[in-house]
Formats: structure tokens, C-alpha cells, sequence
């Protein structure tokens, strides 16, 4: 097994076995920051969901897991934690959306999350073999929409028409934006997913620009800041926010540095060239899905925007499986 904690479980549980020996593999071939929910799980490896919870409570004892109260804000769709009620608080009180500032009611529907620790994600990625093109054609033709790499393709989905795409640059940060619906992303960071310092989607890296413990050093720092900063906001603790904002900007700089420019000294126009090279790699990569993909083109030309920061908006989430 891929995780240590899983073998454990395994021999000392040895009717959940199967179980977990399914769950480790997924959770070393997704290893990310992103929501995890038992129901998908199961669903996806054919499995019970009380068996799945069970292996997940487990994981979250053992550090490996973190589970997390949220509700999806209506407005924008993105998964809210959901603050703790101060002394003497109102039950119906409401709380703010950390991606669009709208207020979400204390009575909307509260579901348990899991997510992988900063400790778990600071570990060297595991190395999973790779299903070939056909097999994970046949496993991903279940979900509606799809945008994930395989190896040097792009396996994308939409409206019920699937295709293959050769990988660039501009289809990871299409996809980096696609898991991260409303969500405002300077161009430093979807750099940052291309390289895998990201870890919401599983893209790999363009290239060897940065050695495993760099990057892990990398991962760690945009972890501890992406988490700080949301925390901050939950709380509307504004100077703390402003301060993270500052450290992000920081780190931004230091993605792009470490981006093949050779580390010299950066001159402030590079920060416009970085922004310029993202939105036109953005833009080259919503035109070749077009050529393949009719509606999926248009779809992203209406939904995706680009600027000082980039971010895609669309009428209705298509609930991208990235």
C-alpha cells in the first residue's frame, strides 16, 4: 500500500482489507488538497459508504485525513467550512461565503469532508502506475464532465462528447481554474499548478525546474499560506487577511522566479510578461479544445476571464471531475 497508516489499518482490521487497500490507491492517485467525500468513494470503487466512512474516521486518527464541516454557498459554489457558534449566537445566524462574500445561512444543508493534511501532502508524491488511454476511458466515460491528464493527454468530457487533447501549459491552467469555480487566481499560481506545487489537481510538471525537496518546500508554503488565508477570512480577521495577501504576493514572485527565467533578479515587468504568457496560453487552449469540442468551446470562451487575475464563472457548474 501506498500510505504506511493503511497497512496498519489493514492488519489490524482485516474485514475492512479490500476496502482500504481501495481507498489507499485512489487517495495516492488523487494526493491533493481537494474535497474528499466517502459517498464518491464508494460510489467510484463499488464499495459500501459505511466501510469507506469507517476507513476515513480511521485515516483522520491517525493524521492522514482532516474531516471538515462545510455547506456549498448557492451563489457561487464553493464548499464553506463552517465556523464554530460563538457563546450566545443564534442558531439561524448567518455566516460569510469565503469565495464571493455572500452570507450563507446556519440552515443550510452541513455535509463532512475529508481532506489530506498539510503533513500528508508535504510527503514525497506516491508513485502510481498509470492505467493506459483505454482502460480509463471506460472508467471515466461514468462521470458527465471530465478534464484530467493522462500522461501526455488531456482526457475532456462534456455534454456527452469525450476527447483527447495533447497536453500544454494552457489545458493545466484551464483545468486549475475548471476546480476552482468563482475563485479569483493570479497567473503566478496557476504556474504553480503546472509545476505541481498546486496541489488541487494532479497535473504532474512541465519539466525538472525544481529538485523533490524544493518542491516539496514549495507545496508546504502555498499549503500553509492558501489555509491561513482562508481561515483569516472565516474569521473577517482583515488585518490578518491583508498580511496574507502580502505573504501571497511574495510567494507568487517566487513561483515566477522559479519558473526557467534562471533565477536572477526579476524586473517588474516580468510580472506582466508571466500574466501576458498565462493568458495567452489560456486563450490558445480554450481555441484547440474548440476545434475538437464545439459547445466545450464556447462553454469556456463565455465562462473563463482573464485580467490581473484569472478565474472561471460560469452560469451553471458542470461539477468537473479534474
Amino acid at each position: 500500500m501506498f500510505f504506511q497508516e493503511s497497512e496498519a489499518i489493514a492488519t489490524e482490521n482485516l474485514d475492512l482489507r479490500k476496502t482500504v487497500e481501495q481507498v489507499d490507491h485512489l487517495l495516492a492517485t488523487i494526493f491533493t488538497n481537494a474535497p474528499l467525500r466517502p459517498e464518491d468513494f464508494a460510489w467510484k470503487l463499488d464499495l459500501d459508504v459505511n466501510q469507506v466512512i469507517v476507513v476515513f474516521e480511521i485515516l483522520t486518527s491517525c493524521g492522514v485525513l482532516l474531516a471538515e464541516s462545510i455547506v456549498e454557498c448557492r451563489e457561487c459554489q464553493n464548499l464553506v467550512s463552517v465556523p464554530p457558534l460563538e457563546q450566545g449566537e443564534a442558531q439561524h445566524h448567518g455566516f460569510e461565503c469565503s469565495g464571493c462574500g455572500c452570507s450563507v445561512e446556519r440552515s443550510a444543508p452541513v455535509v463532512t469532508i475529508y481532506r489530506m493534511t498539510e503533513e500528508t501532502l508535504a510527503r514525497p508524491k506516491p508513485s502510481v502506475a498509470t492505467l493506459n488511454v483505454e482502460s480509463a476511458l471506460r472508467e471515466l466515460d461514468q462521470y458527465p464532465s471530465v478534464f484530467r491528464r493522462l500522461g501526455q493527454y488531456w482526457i475532456i468530457k462534456y455534454d456527452t462528447e469525450l476527447v483527447l487533447l495533447y497536453s500544454t501549459n494552457g489545458l493545466s491552467y484551464l483545468a486549475r481554474l475548471l476546480v476552482d469555480p468563482g475563485r479569483k487566481i493570479p497567473a503566478a499560481f496557476l504556474l504553480a499548478a503546472e509545476m505541481g506545487i498546486d496541489p488541487r489537481i494532479p497535473v504532474g510538471t512541465s519539466g525538472p525546474v525544481l529538485d523533490d525537496q524544493a518542491l516539496r518546500n514549495y507545496r508546504k508554503t502555498y499549503l500553509e499560506i492558501t489555509n491561513d488565508l482562508e481561515e483569516a477570512k472565516r474569521d473577517n480577521d482583515h488585518a490578518r487577511v491583508a498580511e496574507l495577501e502580502k505573504q501571497k504576493e511574495t510567494f507568487s514572485a517566487e513561483i515566477e522566479k522559479a519558473t526557467g527565467l534562471g533565477g536572477r533578479k526579476r524586473e517588474q515587468s516580468d510580472s506582466e510578461r508571466v500574466r501576458k504568457n498565462v493568458s495567452n496560453a489560456v486563450t490558445r487552449a480554450i481555441e484547440a479544445v474548440a476545434v475538437e469540442h464545439v459547445r466545450l468551446g464556447k462553454h469556456l470562451g463565455n465562462s473563463i476571464n482573464s485580467g490581473s487575475t484569472f478565474s472561471y464563472d460560469p452560469e451553471r457548474d458542470p461539477q468537473w471531475l479534474v
